[in-house]
């Protein structure tokens, strides 16, 4: 299946892409989702340079390392045939790709030469959005955009010497927010402001505003990593293939969300509650992120249909909305609402910062519900667990869209960048910075010489299931056998937690302190369709495992010299 575009030539316009705000600079290990709504329309045709190849062209793949080719091709120095992967120690390392004989094509789209590749980094400015900052500065991640560009500059720097990057080398421009995540004026000049540099990719962006994925896509740039976090699948699938993000589509996550709820939860009692709930049959009730407008009325739709589906017909759905500045008002109206519907049993859907304030006021209300997680952007990692009402996170379990833990000594990630720079990662926001820019240099190397946004996107969907492990989530686009339809997403399993406030430990951001996720079945993931219908494992600490000390053998990556010794 190839993937479809409103007009020939270029994007269609992404009308309504709120998300999440500036969470680029927050860490996370390995692959993040969120759930936010954004509905398409129209297109400008005027500005369509970097499309190269059309998205509804077809598109020779590149050939890429397989058992069948294994002997016919040239795949270079930096290729391990026994494993057919790029020889780097990491366990989404891309297959080898053929080598380049010959000329490479020169000015295959905009931004792309014979000689290099230009992409733009978008960075937050902490000074634009200073309780934010505040805020995940509190937690411990390092927002300095400074000693980011050095991670990131050892990160492009590795890939561009072990990928196939086919003569070309990465040209990497920073730049630097002129106004916060939801300032539209601002967006709108940054946007334009980058366009102008005229480049091949943007990474990250102004992503709490419609107008900024709107402004990148319709100048007919590739949007990736946080830039099209969240980015519902019609918004993906209209604007292919210029939106590629890092985690399942929303509505693929809204259908994992509601497979754990009816294999798991349905029909029993709320024994995971307070003493005021646990002996009720339950009674669900869903608090989610929406906008005036509605925009997260179509996903939305999608969890309740697929839990109305199965049998579970859901008492209330509240809606809160992001970046109020009256969260504890909201906060107390919200539970207030769950209270009174007599729901035993929330299902939270959104960001990492509201449940602050929703556990505090229930606690104030005496209102003690199991806490699901659902769809989510960081709510099950440490960093945000912490800063919830404890009383009330010792009753939420549920989906993990992160995979299991280390500690930093032993994390692929800082592992990594040290195995090529033989220095630790200068920004403890490295799980995020590597995430970011994954597809992409993963993309360039599988796309082949004829470098075009569509050419990246064949060489994504082609490219073999990677991952798969309680450590690195399963990774793919395109038909491979694990979602119905076509795969708009990235990664594709889930693992199950329960929040331990006893447990003590590093959190993602290497932060000493109480409070941990427990995995259970020592970090077992799941993808659609496979969840088991008996012991899952919640609240049981001897199966669950909050961090592993060190990687599994049977999870290690394989091993190289280190370039930074020689």
């Amino acid at each position: 299946m190839e993937p479809t575009n409103t007009r020939a030539g270029g994007p269609a316009r992404a009308s309504a892409m709120k998300r999440y705000g500036p969470l680029g600079a927050i860490v996370v290990i390995g692959v993040i989702v969120a759930l936010v709504v954004a509905l398409t329309s129209g297109g400008n045709d005027d500005k369509a340079d970097n499309a190269g190849t059309t998205p509804n062209a077809p598109v020779a793949g590149w050939p890429f390392y397989t058992d069948a080719n294994a002997d016919t091709e040239d795949w270079g120095p930096n290729c391990d045939e026994k494993l057919g992967t790029v020889a780097i120690p990491w366990t989404l390392s891309a297959p080898c790709a053929k080598q380049l004989t010959g000329d490479n094509g020169g000015a295959t789209a905009q931004g792309v030469t014979a000689d290099s590749i230009k992409i733009v980094v978008y960075q937050s400015d902490p000074a634009k959005n200073p309780l934010q900052a505040a805020s995940v500065r509190g937690a411990g991640a390092d927002v300095g955009p400074e000693s980011a560009q050095t991670v990131y500059d050892g990160y492009f720097e590795m890939f561009e010497q072990y990928y196939n990057f086919y003569g070309r080398k990465v040209d990497i421009e920073y730049f630097l927010g002129s106004g916060g995540p939801s300032d539209e004026i601002a967006a709108r000049a940054d946007a334009q402001a980058i366009a102008d540099l005229k480049p091949f990719a943007v990474i990250s962006g102004a992503n709490q505003t419609p107008v900024w994925a709107e402004s990148i896509v319709a100048e007919g740039l590739m949007c990736m990593g946080n830039c099209s976090l969240a980015v519902p699948q019609q918004t993906v699938i209209d604007n292919a293939p210029y939106l590629i993000g890092v985690g399942p589509t929303p509505e693929q996550a809204g259908q994992l969300t509601a497979e754990f709820v009816l294999s798991q939860l349905k029909g029993g009692k709320a024994v995971y509650g307070g003493d005021d709930v646990k002996d009720k049959q339950r009674v669900f009730a869903v608090a989610h992120y929406n906008t005036v407008d509605n925009q997260q009325g179509p996903a939305f739709t999608v969890l309740k249909d697929a839990l109305s589906d199965g049998g579970v017909e859901i008492a209330t759905d509240v809606e809160f909305s992001l970046g109020t500045t009256d969260g504890k008002e909201q906060a107390r109206t919200v539970i207030a609402k769950l209270k009174a519907a007599n729901a035993t049993s929330i299902i939270y859907t959104g960001d990492p910062l509201n449940p602050g304030d929703l556990t505090k006021e229930a606690t104030a209300q005496g209102y003690f519900p199991e806490w699901i997680i659902g769809a989510n952007v960081l709510v099950d990692i440490a960093v945000f667990g912490r800063t919830y009402d404890q009383e009330q996170w010792q009753h939420a379990f549920g989906l993990a869209f992160t995979p299991s833990r280390v500690n930093e000594s032993a994390n692929q990630s800082a592992e990594l960048y040290r195995w090529y720079t033989g220095n630790k990662p200068e920004n403890n926001t490295y799980g995020i910075i590597i995430a970011d820019l994954s597809s992409l240099v993963t993309g360039i190397h599988l796309a082949g010489p004829n470098l075009t946004p569509a050419s990246i996107a064949k060489g994504l969907e082609a490219a073999p299931i990677r991952g798969g492990t309680p450590l690195f989530a399963r990774t793919s686009r395109g038909e491979h056998g694990l979602w119905p339809t076509f795969d708009w997403g990235g990664s594709d399993d889930v693992g199950v937690i329960w929040w331990n406030p006893k447990a003590r430990g590093e959190n993602e951001i290497g932060v000493v302190g109480d409070g941990l996720y427990e995995y259970t079945k020592m970090g077992a993931r799941y993808t659609y369709g496979k969840f088991p219908t008996g012991d899952i494992g919640l609240f049981d600490e001897k199966g669950s495992i909050t961090i592993f000390e060190t990687v599994p053998k049977e999870f290690q990556p394989p091993t190289y010299p280190s370039p930074a010794k020689k």
